[in-house]
């Protein structure tokens, strides 16, 4: 902006130029002929900045009829169209002549990616044309036809991508992308402009449709379109396990603790903001192509669901809100309040047939349904679902199967299901729930924390306000477009994705390795085996004691014993005790263990190793003047509450070499009663003693009261 300011009159200037005659030229740079003073004058911006007699831009635009043109008033420009001063575009011959047009010659209104344009036109009536039918020579043209009879409207094959990119990407409607159109080709609204609001929106659906067909591959398939299987025009994630196109030979063969590489891991939720209401004048509209791509079809779907008018909730866990609301949910004028959905969970594709409306809520009918077809075809030997309220679900799930269409009953006697609550949603559960089934502890699923869907949701979220309103079927197909963009991105930004979580997985690796053996190095041989043998008959048998579950009643936790302390010390001050000092005995203590906290993040950032830090010692550097801030608070703090430290602190600097560098933030001894002798610990013992608590809560931590393992 420091450049531009002294040149804003000047760009001014040249703005204002584009308005009048510019460089006012004699003659027709194009013919040469001279301009009179009844010579109409035109210009093509598109073409260049440039001016054309009539006779130049009939010529020049007789193969571009979609260029907007403007013709010299006297006093300035004025918008014109091509059919208004006499240009007839010829189809089948790209604009050329034809030996034998159409006699008739028809109007059309073309929407273009800038323009709606009105074209002048005839059909090509030659043996060029290889007897293609009108609708044909539009589309060999690029002009989209919005009606199958006799169209008045199309669109072009341009306009059409650049509005799916347009509504997939930023959410543009239909609604917004026309106005825009209709203000760029009259910004005032002084000519009137052909309403195309509905043919358009006709127009965009059908061509996404087949946009969906043609990457599917369904053009060149020997069945053809009608041969579309379900699921068929959906996008595959690149990197889920697939026979035959992504597994090695022999994948089945491998020896068990290797047969993880292969399980397929997917995540379920239910989204109620995709919401759809009702309408009183609404005609039948199915979508188009129902159940080839990522939604189910509709038709057996709801014939399953008549079956299941009401559920009766089972809950052995928690009061969980998806359940308890499934029944609840304000649900009346909504043909669906929502949807449920399937994802990989590792890569956060849809799944085909992996979304569906919901009626009343999350039902376990719904998302039974939704899972089962999300899996046909599944080769894989481990299936594992990760899903909120998994504890639950999966006691019903073999029932709820056994009384599916036989073709969605999986055969268990060839893959082997496993299931998690997502890492996140885990917490919401009981303790015991969470240590029996949070993804943390499923074996094989490494770091995946089964909270994709989640993210999932937050792309198509804003789809919602828009498809609220609109019919069945073009909500379906919006959802569909939505659903192959996201999982066409999620596609090719695979390769960025993966290598990025393979430079964390590494670098976190080496550290939780390095922190395992310094720990392992301090067990006793026969404690090691016994915990090791725990470990490995639990996940040779989840019926056996589970060694991450702490045995008997848990202890108070550092913000419990935080508490009572703290309310010690105001019933001693109320009761005449000794008094405070701005700052509590316990707040001062809690500030000591975290600036010792501090010290070990310093050490950690300072000796790690990651490709992710792009100036690791300015990292160091900013944590380093965090801590030295706060270190200043706690001296202050500390000559109140521990004098005696303070007398050591200062007896020990006194006798340092003043010669010698000053101490980094991570080296410098914070004189807690734990680093000082006997003798100083006892004058100040009222440190000493709120002290205490702490050091037990955290030893509990480690070695849990009566706990199996740590």
């Amino acid at each position: 902006m420091k450049g531009f300011r002294p040149l804003i009159k000047r760009f001014l200037d040249e703005l204002v130029r584009h308005e009048g005659l510019g460089d006012d030229a004699k003659q027709c740079p194009c013919c040469h002929e001279a301009y009179t003073r009844t010579t109409r004058r035109f210009r093509c911006l598109q073409c260049g900045a440039f001016e054309q007699c009539l006779n130049c831009v009939l010529a020049r635009h007789a193969l571009m009829p979609l260029h907007r043109i403007d013709e010299w008033t006297g006093n300035y420009w004025t918008p014109v169209t091509l059919a208004a001063i006499g240009c007839v575009y010829q189809l089948g011959h790209g604009g050329h002549p034809c030996p034998r047009p159409a006699p008739k010659v028809r109007t059309m209104v073309v929407l273009d990616t800038q323009h709606i344009h009105t074209v002048n036109f005839q059909y090509c009536g030659c043996d060029a044309s290889d007897h293609a039918m009108n609708l044909e020579q539009l589309l060999r043209n690029g002009w989209y036809p919005a009606t199958m009879v006799d169209p008045a409207t199309c669109a072009t094959f341009a306009c059409l991508d650049l509005f799916r990119l347009l509504n997939v990407v930023g959410n543009i409607t239909v609604h917004d992308f026309v106005g825009t159109l209709e203000r760029q080709t009259h910004a005032i609204n002084v000519k009137p402009i052909p309403d195309r609001y509905k043919a358009f929106g006709r127009m965009a659906r059908q061509f996404a449709f087949l946009k969906r067909l043609q990457r599917a591959g369904r053009a060149h398939d020997p069945a053809g379109v009608e041969g579309t299987k379900n699921g068929e025009s959906a996008v595959l994630c690149w990197a889920c396990p697939q026979d035959g196109i992504n597994l090695p030979e022999g994948w089945r063969d491998v020896s068990p603790e290797y047969r993880f590489l292969y399980m397929l891991l997917l995540a379920m939720d239910a989204n109620f903001k995709l919401k759809n209401r009702l309408r009183a004048n609404e005609h039948e509209d199915p979508p188009l192509g129902a159940g080839w791509g990522h939604l189910v079809d509709e038709g057996p779907y709801k014939e399953h669901l008549r079956s299941y008018v009401a559920e009766k909730d089972v809950s052995t866990c928690i009061a969980f809100a998806a359940l308890l609301q499934k029944d609840s949910r304000l649900t009346t004028g909504l043909r669906s309040s929502g949807v449920g959905g399937v994802v990989c969970a590792r890569h956060e594709l849809v799944r085909p047939l992996g979304m569906g409306d919901l009626q009343k809520g999350e039902r376990y009918a719904n998302m039974d349904y939704i899972l089962l077809s999300a899996v046909l075809g599944v080769t894989a030997m481990y299936l594992a679902i990760s899903y909120d309220i998994a504890c639950q679900w999966k006691l019903h799930l073999p029932t709820q199967m056994a009384a599916m269409p036989e073709r969605l009953r999986l055969d268990l006697s060839q893959i082997t299901l496993l299931f998690a609550l997502p890492v996140w949603h885990a917490a919401a559960h009981e303790r015991s729930c969470q240590v029996q089934n949070s993804l943390t502890y499923l074996e094989g699923v490494g770091r995946t924390d089964g909270e994709g869907v989640e993210r999932t949701w937050s792309s198509f979220n804003p789809l919602g306000w828009a498809t609220k309103e609109i019919g069945r079927g073009a909500r379906h197909d919006a959802l569909e477009d939505k659903i192959d963009h996201h999982n066409f991105e999620k596609n090719i930004n695979q390769g960025l994705t993966l290598r990025r979580k393979l430079v964390v997985a590494m670098d976190e690796r080496d550290r939780q390795v390095e922190a395992f053996r310094e720990v392992d190095a301090t067990l006793r041989s026969e404690l090691r085996k016994s915990w090791q043998k725990k470990i490995d008959d639990w996940l040779a048998d989840k019926t056996k004691p589970n060694p991450y579950e702490t045995q008997g009643p848990e202890g108070p936790g550092e913000a419990d014993i935080r508490m009572s302390l703290t309310k010690e010390e105001a019933d001693e001050a109320a009761t005449g005790g000794e008094k405070l000092h701005g700052s509590s005995v316990t707040s001062f203590v809690v500030a000591g263990l975290q600036l010792e906290e501090a010290q070990q993040r310093i050490r950690n950032v300072a000796k790690g190793r990651t490709l992710l830090v792009a100036d690791k010692s300015e990292k160091v550097s900013e944590r380093r003047i965090t801590f030295f801030s706060k270190l200043a608070k706690f001296r202050k703090l500390q000559a109140v509450h521990m004098p005696a430290a303070v007398q050591e602190m200062d007896e020990d600097e006194d006798a340092c070499d003043s010669d010698m560098p000053p101490l980094a933030a991570e080296n410098i001894s914070l004189y807690l009663p734990s680093g000082l002798c006997r003798v100083i610990r006892e004058q100040d013992c009222r440190v000493s003693v709120r002290l205490g608590p702490y050091v037990g809560s955290r030893s509990t931590a480690i070695q849990g009261p009566q706990t199996t393992m740590w």
